[in-house]
C-alpha cells in the first residue's frame, strides 16, 4: 500500500492512499521518518505476527478459564 502526505498537523501526518483519497489515516509523526513532509509518498506493509497472535489467544484462554466459576471456557458466568 502507498500513502501521501497531505498534510502535517500537530504531530500528526494526515495521509491519505494513493489510489483513493477517500481512505484517510492520520499517523503520529514519531512512526514516520524524520525527514518526512507534505507531498512525500510512503511504502506500507502489513505482516501478521503468527506467534505473537497464537501467544495471545492462548493468554486469553488461560484468563478466561480463571475467570469462569466452574472452569469452563464455554460458561458465560463470570466470577466477581
Amino acid at each position: 500500500m502507498r500513502l501521501i502526505i497531505d498534510r502535517i498537523e500537530s504531530g500528526w501526518a494526515v495521509c491519505y492512499t494513493d489510489d483513493d483519497d477517500a481512505v484517510r489515516l492520520d499517523i503520529p509523526l514519531h512512526y514516520l521518518p524524520a525527514n518526512a513532509q507534505a507531498g512525500d509518498h510512503l511504502e506500507v506493509t502489513f505482516r501478521v505476527d503468527r506467534e505473537k497472535t497464537e501467544r495471545e489467544r492462548q493468554r486469553v484462554e488461560r484468563l478466561l478459564k480463571e475467570l469462569t466459576e466452574d472452569r469452563d471456557p464455554e460458561q458465560k458466568k463470570f466470577k466477581l
